[in-house]
């Protein structure tokens, strides 16, 4: 007569059948919450994971790895070698803006010489501004154009091309403006609500969050484009008044390093 098994070897047996054997139409126990039968018991017996299939087996790990790939994708930061790559692609679009502006409101092959800076010309609305000024705005556009090209085909969502943040008033804390919204404030000449911010050229952020903020850049074409690229000072009855740009930028945005200046001649600073 064969003797009889312990009751806990029986016990066990079938419990590892029925998870094999997936649930059926009862409802889930606590501990399905996190693990269901089905994977309590395939992960004991390699021969029900071979029947069922991987994806079916451990459909908690798959959705568990999925969210720990997106997390790990939201808190990416830019690596050396890819920041390295980003400033290469900002001064190349510094160079080609500079030299198809010049081109196509200069003339072939004139340049920019203290005495062109300083004429008079009208802008798109009809006011009268100095070349630099008009060359400087064509300038920018056109390099924020390339950037935004260049770099969008493979980082987007990962950099900001003239991002908007406030210092909100009431929590001390740096908000990210959704251009829509601030689109709309200025559709309704609520011009009063963006008192304060700040616009730079281009930012380098974690994937999706704006204001995780790791490098920040703006664009300098100097007139004559020989002379060095310097911060502009905020005017007396500004916010910042007397403030530097790459100081208020800092302050608000606190990034990984110093914000820097991107120019044709002189590449990033």
């Amino acid at each position: 007569m064969t003797p009889p098994r312990p009751w806990w070897l029986l016990l066990l047996c079938g419990l590892l059948l029925t998870a094999c054997a997936g649930p059926q139409g009862r409802a889930p126990s606590r501990y399905e919450q996190t693990m269901d039968s089905a994977t309590s018991g395939c992960l004991r017996n390699p021969a029900c994971a071979t029947q069922v299939g991987e994806d079916a087996v451990l459909p908690w790990l798959s959705r568990a790895a999925a969210r720990a790939g997106q997390a790990a994708a939201m808190l990416r930061v830019w690596e050396a070698a890819e920041v390295a790559h980003v400033e290469r692609v900002l001064v190349e679009c510094a160079k080609q803006a500079n030299s198809d502006v010049n081109e196509r409101l200069l003339g072939p092959g004139r340049r920019t010489t203290p005495e062109v800076c300083t004429e008079k010309v009208l802008d798109a609305n009809g006011r009268e501004v100095t070349r630099a000024m008009q060359l400087g705005e064509a300038k920018h556009a056109a390099a924020l154009e390339c950037v935004q090209r260049v770099l969008g085909a493979t980082d987007a969502g990962r950099f900001s091309v003239e991002p908007r943040y406030l210092k909100d008033a009431t929590t001390g804390r740096t908000r990210w403006l959704d251009p829509e919204e601030v689109a709309q404030w200025l559709q309704d000449g609520q011009f009063y609500l963006l008192t304060g911010s700040i616009v730079p050229d281009v930012v380098l952020h974690a994937l999706g969050n704006p204001l995780k903020v790791q490098r920040i850049y703006d664009f300098k074409f100097p007139c004559p484009v020989s002379n060095p690229p310097i911060w502009d000072i905020y005017a007396p009855g500004h916010s910042f008044a007397g403030k530097t740009q790459r100081d208020v930028y800092q302050q608000l945005l606190n990034a990984d390093r110093a914000p820097q200046l991107v120019s044709p001649n002189f590449g990033v600073q």
